[in-house]
């Protein structure tokens, strides 16, 4: 559908399912009106999320004719994993990583179904909770890299703490201030990385995860934004990982 979508000439519902055979393989004339009640229920599904909307124009304003919303040509446009469609987004992600961790898998999965169905505070807090996952995987593999045992003792109480800022802090100078030779082979975004684990975590212990006198407010392109970074800055997590597995630092 979202394919279909993205070519720009898909306007009026397709009760017949002919307009997907260039998508779909019909085995026979039943498969096809199956796949056609299927669509229309996907078509309504877009409809509650903000992509598509009933009405082409002023002299069109009415089913079957309908029209890609402001939101939906920016979802359209986009390249990142598509949370709109999310078996293919978990999919994308998962080709990503070979071996996902279930932990973060698990709320990624609680995070982009709460986000197509509108649920954008739910959506932020596991998504939040998937980010302090990935962090808290990087940190271990830090823990084990550390050479000088002063240094690995010192951080070791620091992970014995609830607060994450100060291990995000100690983690970022750590890697920041390593000599130019040791950071061969660390990902040059690393500390972007981190930056964007930090903004997600704060999002779900301040903002998201305690209540306040104001609610919560997560717009739905903010879930959005958030969704598709995350595959990126768990990319490099794995990577920075990867580099501290053969490195001491």
């Amino acid at each position: 559908m979202l394919s279909r979508l993205s070519r720009g000439d898909f306007v009026q519902i397709d009760y017949s399912g002919d307009g997907f055979s260039e998508y779909v393989e019909f085995q026979n004339p039943q498969s096809r009106q199956i796949f056609a009640v299927l669509a229309q229920e996907v078509f309504w599904a877009l409809v509650v999320e903000g992509i598509v909307s009933p009405g082409l124009d002023y002299s069109n304003n009415k089913l079957p004719w309908f029209h890609i919303t402001a939101h939906g040509q920016r979802v359209l446009r986009s390249i990142e994993p598509q949370p709109h469609d999310p078996d293919g987004y978990l999919r994308r992600v998962a080709e990503c990583f070979p071996e996902p961790d279930a932990t973060v898998t698990a709320y990624l999965t609680e995070a982009v179904e709460t986000f197509v169905k509108g649920r954008y505070v739910a959506c932020g807090l596991m998504l939040g909770i998937a980010a302090e996952r990935v962090f808290l995987l990087v940190c271990e593999a830090v823990e084990h890299a550390l050479a000088e045992p002063a240094e690995r003792k010192q951080f070791e109480g620091l992970l014995n703490r609830f607060p994450m800022k100060p291990k995000l802090d100690w983690v970022h100078h750590k890697l920041e201030t390593l000599p130019k030779d040791a950071r061969a082979g660390l990902p040059e975004n690393t500390s972007i990385m981190l930056i964007a684990v930090y903004d997600l975590l704060r999002l779900q212990r301040n903002d998201l995860g305690h209540p306040r006198e104001t609610p919560p407010q997560v717009t739905r392109e903010d879930a959005f934004v958030n969704l598709q970074v995350f595959p990126r800055f768990y990319e490099t997590a794995e990577q920075v990982r990867a580099f501290l597995t053969v490195k001491r630092i």
